[in-house]
This record gives structure tokens, sequence and C-alpha cells, in this order.
């Protein structure tokens, strides 16, 4: 991949991963040292975001860098952490439901 399209590359890979718990995105521009773009959240305010060799950053957030998109959108906003624990634990009951207990093995001793 060429060096230039990096920053481009994971800001767009990054957001489109948050999809369900963002309203919109886009990538609005990039140069070999960083990219930028802006993000519509849940409460339907626009977030600008930017990555950089040292995280993702927002004025929004008032933080220094987050290493993960996923730590920065949570800071901003309350209905994207809701949003995405409540999925989570949805995916997770889901796992549990369907999974037999003991590993399937039933753990009674037969008398014979």
């Amino acid at each position: 991949m060429n060096t230039s399209e990096f920053y481009i590359n994971e800001l767009g890979r990054a957001l489109s991963e948050q999809a369900p718990f963002i309203q919109t995105f886009s990538v609005d521009s990039s140069s070999s040292l960083q990219a930028t773009g802006s993000v519509t959240l849940l409460e339907g305010n626009v977030i600008n975001i930017e990555i950089t060799n040292q995280g993702f950053h927002s004025h929004q957030a008032r933080e220094l860098p987050f290493e993960t998109i996923e730590d920065l959108l949570q800071t901003v906003s309350p209905l994207y952490a809701r949003q995405r624990r409540s999925v989570l634990l949805d995916a997770l009951e889901k796992l549990s439901s369907n999974q037999p207990l003991n590993g399937g093995k039933d753990k009674r001793e037969h008398c014979g």
C-alpha cells in the first residue's frame, strides 16, 4: 500500500466498522501524515475526527489522542456507547443460549 494512502484507508476502515453505531461519516482529506473526516453521531451532531501517528483526535473530545476510534466515539456520544453495548450484549446472549451447558457433557454418573 502506498504510504500516502495509509491514513485515509485506516480512517475509512475504522469508521465503516462503526456504521451501525453512527448515522453517517465521510473521509474528507488526507496527506502522508494524517487524514480527517466527519461523523454524524446518533444524537445528530457532527464531529470532526483526525487520525495521525499519535492516534484518533477530535476537538469535541478535549482529551489526548485515543488509541481506537471506539474509545473516541464512546467519549463523545452516550448513544454510541449505549447502542454498542446493547449489540454486544445481544450477541453474547445469543452465543450463550446456543451453547450447551458443561460443553454438552452430561456429568451425571450412571449406575450400572
